[in-house]
């Protein structure tokens, strides 16, 4: 897997990355939406994305399976606008295909964080709904909650719930360097998690 930091989309890398969102979202729950992105909305969506890119406004890490292969994942970094909150980085549209997410929650999560430390940012925040496994997948990664909103989404007449989520990075980044791995290992192991325990465990002891 190769990581890059684009200041630009291609047509082809938007193409891959509404065919990664479609690809997620009709199976799983962390995107909010379950109907696969149309080419007409895919491209809007592409194009919003990298004009936010070449204003410097968010930054875009994009996985490949190899060199020059297809995008098999994303995370979005958006810069605070007002200058109170420039020590806080929101993270967006974070998107992996499941069987990279193993490798991805090591190198490409390591590089988050340096990148927002680059930034000169302290806090990522993120929000994330209570009907997937995000929110305690990113808890495992450190974050705690700020907040919640009872009637955050409605599907097919469920109200869900939405967390509010954020990490300091120096706490995450001591942590790892404490313990050797991101990990925050649970009492009770989390469905679906195992992937993730055991790329760590095989990487940090390597």
């Amino acid at each position: 897997m190769t990581f890059e930091w684009p200041s630009s989309l291609s047509r082809q890398d938007m193409t891959e990355l509404v065919d990664l969102m479609n690809t997620v979202s009709t199976r799983e729950t962390t995107l909010g939406f379950f109907e696969p992105i149309t080419a007409s909305t895919g491209l809007e969506m592409m194009e919003s994305l990298d004009a936010d890119l070449r204003a410097r406004t968010v930054d875009l890490l994009i996985a490949r399976e190899q060199q020059g292969g297809r995008i098999v994942g994303m995370l979005i970094l958006a810069r605070q606008a007002l200058p109170a909150r420039r020590h806080i980085v929101e993270m967006k549209r974070c998107v992996i295909e499941p069987g990279y997410r193993g490798r991805f929650l090591l190198d490409g999560w390591r590089l988050a964080l340096e990148r927002v430390k680059e930034m000169g940012c302290e806090m990522i925040v993120i929000d994330v709904r209570s009907d997937g496994k995000a929110e305690q997948l990113w808890r495992r990664l450190g974050f705690v909650e700020y907040g919640r909103l009872d009637d955050f989404a409605r599907v097919n007449g469920r109200v869900i719930t939405g967390y509010f989520l954020r990490a300091y990075v120096d706490d995450v980044i001591a942590y790892q360097q404490r313990t050797k791995k991101f990990w925050h290992r649970p009492d009770t192991p989390t469905l679906g998690e195992s992937q993730f325990e055991t790329t760590s465990v095989q990487r940090d002891d390597a």
